[in-house]
């Protein structure tokens, strides 16, 4: 049924409608021909000849939104002044540059300013895309700055604000381009006093927020209600974020980012929000880098390479959102995964909802819903300046498919107490919802505004415009007329060709056609006409009756305009009284946007709902990595068992995880994995913390089944990421990681370790890996989950660790044969560990030529037998000599120094006479 069976009245109550009459329908038919004008055209003319210019015909895409009781009287009527400046309305046709509709993943323009002072970090930083501010709760900091860095990789600032009253160590920290962050920002030193709390305060309380707008002005409001609303929202005794949000604050007002003027602070804040990084699993870039979670991919084109699509990534296949704040909101998951129990509970509900057999067909509506859902908070700030005609549509389109996503969220099956749907009921009045479509539709002629290039009011709103819209479509014949009358009072001779034309702002004109013989101004007079100006082709004329004319009937196009500008004006302050409305059913259309593509990855995939709880523990049964899995025909799953807190316990240390009875009291905190080079050491390792990543983000997981309990931090040592801007070695790269891990990590972290100590020589590489391994383990009640994987095998054969250690010891099953040198990689963990790392064997696949794997095979040999290796010979010369050396040598040691009757003479004579 169509919307025009729906009587739109805003006193229908969404409780009332129906389902069915919610069943609308969008014609996506579009056409457009275009005509062409020449460079000086009336917009209406009086032609004798009867030659007509070309209209030009245009149809946007538009819901087909109608009523049956058209609101022609949608604004009283008032007395409108003729002079209305229409450039101060801002409103201009065609699309607007808008930063978040960019696909390239690197224009989200964010600003953010941190302050340290007393130990005290304090950050601030607003997002363009959604005009929204964030305040950070103030946390302690010191050098080396661990938190600093891991707030400029999870907001990934474009510009990076700070005071110059700050250490030169903190700047240096920001400043500091390491590839640690997603984009490059560009640090600017602010002068001290923008960071005074007691003005950045005051700032704070100046800005106009999105939903005061029309609820409490801002000369209303008292400056204990301003207070009040917001400590509300925000922590105002964090003070050096006060002071950040200050300077925020004034540099984009200054920088007129949101068209505010330096003079005036009221800035365009659709919202503020508090963010706190206790709320959040701690993960850095170099973690999200070796799990590949983002993954840029370069345009193959040199000269777009600040273009950029996201590559095979954890992001990348999750990532099936349709609207622009959809994706921005699945990023900012991806960056802050939560330690919500309730919030993570309550993203995996609703998953299962979505992917019920019954609800499969509904999902797929709501996702085509999404489609056609907007940046309406961008809009929503762009009403303050300019708003196109695909702006009005988009919002028209959002008012239709919100109405339409509401209806959908009845007919789902087993949807009862999942909260989104519940918000969703409560946030998308139907009534509200029906009068934006209304307000919209009975204002805007859409075809007409493609075609005349701005917005065109349609009939039956505005009685003084229709009478001006008619005496202007009636200027042909009455023109026509006026011709006629004026070719009887002029020489004959230009009679026949005379026509009488309108141009906007010059007025009404008498046109004859230039003759070749015109020279001069003299040549173009013309008894009772006044010459004017003329063209290649065409000569202007006044006369009595044109300036007649231009008295009575006046500019008559530039008043339709700005009649029309003062409608479409108060039709923008009618649609800025639902800003609440559009704020908040946004964001629902966001989060519901992450969650159906959770679901469709899920399903897609074949992933499950993992059980997240406050123990300390991670089980997983049959897990995979999400990425590997697609890259290969068969994945080998693999389970992990391990508890947290289960270090090296002291006398007076009590035993907790009572409750773990049964198998669980076998599990450890530590895993140490070997097993030959290419059996899937490394995979297993990135599976295990891309599962735990994925639960604490809402999603499922690539695992039969999977119980983990909330992780506050991921740290590994997989990926040594070089580069020239870095003074370090490799090794102390890694180093660094591990030092991370180690000042960091509570018992309830993920720690991953790929062959740490590979980078410098095998005793101090063992020992090092077994010192950080006894020190997490002698945490005790403090040890965090380890898994870690090495090939020192020296470690188990010299008892480096001690057996008695509560340490798991698994390797990667292997097939060999010793007769034919085969080796079968099974790729299925196992209790154990491996004695080889099979280095040569995977140089024979890896290529390299057999005689050098020969000799690699032999020395390992002797290595493994504590022999001596003989030097390798160049010709049977050097064999000899080697072999006559070693005699003598073994000769020397035979003799006996201290008795006194040894014959030294005979056997430098015998030395002398075997190397003569």
């Amino acid at each position: 049924m169509d919307l025009e069976n729906v009587q739109m009245s805003s006193n229908v109550k969404s409780d009332d409608l129906p389902p069915e009459k919610l069943d609308f329908h969008i014609s996506l038919e579009t056409s457009r021909s275009k005509g062409s004008v020449d460079s000086l055209q009336p917009l209406t003319q009086s032609n004798n000849d009867n030659t007509l210019r070309e209209p030009v015909t245009s149809r946007v895409s538009t819901p087909s939104w109608t009523n049956k009781s058209q609101k022609s009287n949608l604004f009283p009527q008032e007395k409108v002044s003729e002079n209305v400046d229409t450039s101060s309305h801002g409103i201009t046709f065609g699309d607007s540059e808008d930063i978040s509709d960019t696909q390239d993943g690197r224009v989200d323009k964010v600003i953010m300013a941190v302050n340290l002072r007393n130990r005290k970090l304090g950050c601030a930083y607003y997002n363009v895309v959604t005009s929204k501010l964030y305040l950070m709760d103030d946390v302690a900091e010191s050098p080396p700055y661990d938190m600093v860095n891991l707030l400029r990789f999870q907001v990934s600032p474009s510009i990076t604000l700070v005071s110059s009253r700050a250490d030169d160590a903190f700047i240096q920290t920001l400043q500091t381009e390491d590839g640690s962050t997603l984009i490059p920002s560009t640090v600017e030193i602010r002068p001290g006093s923008e960071f005074i709390y007691a003005s950045a305060k005051t700032k704070l309380f100046s800005i106009r927020l999105g939903d005061q707008r029309h609820v409490l002005s801002h000369a209303e409001a008292s400056k204990q209600e301003t207070y009040l609303h917001l400590s509300s929202i925000v922590n105002l005794e964090s003070i050096e974020t006060v002071c950040c949000a200050g300077a925020l604050i004034n540099y984009i007002s200054r920088a007129k980012i949101t068209g505010a003027s330096s003079e005036d602070l009221q800035v365009g804040v659709l919202g503020i929000e508090q963010f706190s990084l206790n709320k959040f699993l701690h993960i850095n870039a170099d973690t999200l880098s070796s799990l590949q979670i983002f993954e840029d991919e370069s345009h193959p084109n040199m000269h777009m390479q600040a273009k950029s699509k996201e590559g095979l990534s954890l992001f990348g296949i999750l990532n099936n959102t349709r609207t622009v704040l959809g994706k921005y909101l699945l990023k900012q998951w991806f960056l802050r995964p939560t330690l919500d129990l309730a919030v993570l509970d309550e993203r995996h509900r609703t998953i299962e909802c979505f992917l019920q057999p019954d609800n499969l067909d509904i999902s797929g509506q709501f996702t085509t819903c999404l489609k056609h859902i907007k940046n309406i908070p961008k809009i929503i700030e762009n009403m303050n300046g300019r708003l196109n005609i695909k702006d009005w549509q988009s919002l028209l389109q959002y008012a239709f498919y919100c109405l339409k996503i509401r209806n959908l969220v009845q007919e789902l099956h087993r949807s009862e107490n999942i909260q989104i749907f519940t918000r969703i009921k409560e946030t998308f009045i139907v009534s509200d919802l029906k009068d934006i479509g209304s307000y919209i539709n009975d204002v805007i002629d859409f075809d007409e505004s493609v075609k005349e290039g701005r917005i065109v009011v349609k009939p039956h709103v505005d009685e003084e415009l229709d009478h001006m819209k008619r005496t202007y479509d009636g200027l042909d014949d009455f023109l026509f007329e006026v011709a006629r009358e004026i070719s009887t009072s002029i020489p004959t001779e230009f009679a026949s060709t005379l026509n009488v034309i309108y141009f906007p702002q010059l007025g009404y004109l008498v046109t004859v056609p230039l003759k070749s013989e015109w020279r001069d101004e003299e040549d173009f007079k013309i008894d009772g006409l006044y010459y004017q100006f003329s063209t290649a082709t065409t000569v202007y004329y006044k006369n009595d009756r044109m300036r007649e004319l231009d008295e009575y009937l006046g500019d008559i196009h530039g008043l339709i305009v700005d009649r029309e500008i003062e409608i479409v004006q108060k039709l923008q302050d009618r649609i800025l009284e639902y800003v609440p409305l559009f704020l908040n059913s946004s964001a629902v259309c966001a989060e519901l946007d992450c969650i159906l593509s959770f679901a469709e990855s899920a399903r897609r995939y074949g992933y499950n709902r993992p059980i997240v709880t406050d123990e300390n523990i991670l089980i997983i049964e049959k897990g995979r990595h999400p990425l590997q899995e697609l890259c290969i025909n068969v994945f080998v799953a693999n389970d992990t068992k391990l508890i947290g807190g289960r270090g090296i316990l002291n006398d007076d240390d009590e035993m907790h995880e009572d409750n773990l009875t049964g198998e669980r009291d076998t599990y450890n905190s530590v895993m140490l994995l070997s097993g030959a080079n290419y059996s899937g050491k490394s995979v297993y390792l990135k599976q295990v913390a891309l599962i735990v990543y994925m639960a604490h983000i809402g999603s499922f997981v690539p695992a039969e089944s999977a119980t983990i309990g909330l992780t506050d931090k991921i740290f590994t040592r997989i990926q040594t990421k070089e580069t020239v801007s870095k003074i370090q070695s490799a090794f102390m790269i890694d180093l660094q990681q591990i030092s991370i891990a180690l000042r960091n990590s509570t018992s309830k972290s993920l720690l991953i370790f790929d062959e740490f100590g590979k980078g410098t020589g095998s005793t101090d590489g063992a020992g090092l890996f077994c010192g950080v391994m006894e020190h997490l383990l002698k945490r005790g009640k403090d040890c965090p989950k380890i898994i870690a994987a090495t090939h020192f095998h020296e470690i188990f054969e010299n008892n480096l660790l001690s057996r008695f250690l509560p340490i798991s010891l698994t390797t990667m099953e292997i097939m060999n044969d010793d007769k034919d040198e085969e080796l079968t990689f099974l790729y299925r963990l196992i209790p154990g560990r491996s004695t080889s790392s099979w280095g040569t064997f995977c140089a024979t696949l890896a290529g390299v030529p057999p005689h050098i794997v020969k000799r690699a095979t032999h020395l390992s040999c002797l290595f493994s037998r504590y022999e001596s290796i003989p030097p390798p010979f160049a010709d049977d010369r050097e064999r000899r000599l080697y072999a006559t050396c070693e005699q003598v040598a073994r000769k020397f040691l035979e003799l006996d120094l201290e008795k006194t009757d040894t014959d030294i003479n005979n056997f430098l004579e015998w030395v002398g006479r075997e190397c003569g």
